[in-house]
């Protein structure tokens, strides 16, 4: 392993935990600064591969756990951030990619709020129907369907 690829994973994740942590500015940041920590962790896997690709993970996760105030982007980051490294699993799966990337993406929601309400006590606050639960589970799945295929499309080579 060479000092430039840890350097790499070791900077990237100092970003992306700056980056949950200023997640609690704007509402919709809870889940977007997620998303680009995960899409942040794509040069990690390119230039270091999947070793470095996992402690990115695991460093920015356990970060955000303690440092970030927006407790539910950690826990979207916890449950998800991991995506990157495995999404090449459900490349294998042919014509039913698809379907079982949103089974993944609706269970980790379900995971990281089950999570969240039971652990953290937060289901006071949560007092929304279930037609707007609904359209959270809807949106939540198109946004990391879109993630997906971003993370996908090809790189520029210059």
């Amino acid at each position: 392993m060479k000092a430039r690829q840890v350097a790499l994973g070791g900077m990237l994740t100092a970003v992306a935990v700056v980056l949950m942590s200023l997640g609690s500015l704007i509402p919709v940041n809870t889940y977007v600064c997620p998303v680009l920590c995960m899409l942040m962790n794509r040069p990690v896997l390119e230039r270091c591969g999947r070793r470095i690709g996992w402690c990115y993970y695991m460093a920015t996760a356990v970060l955000s756990l303690f440092l970030a105030p927006d407790r539910e982007a950690a826990l979207v980051y916890v449950f998800l951030g991991y995506y990157p490294m495995v999404r090449h699993l459900f490349e294998k799966l042919g014509p039913l990619k698809q379907p079982a990337k949103l089974v993944f993406f609706t269970l980790a929601g379900a995971a990281s709020y089950g999570v969240l309400l039971l652990v953290m006590g937060a289901g006071a606050a949560m007092t929304e129907g279930w037609l707007l639960t609904a359209v959270t589970v809807l949106l939540w799945d198109v946004l990391f369907l879109t993630l997906d295929r971003m993370l996908g499309a090809p790189v520029r080579k210059r």
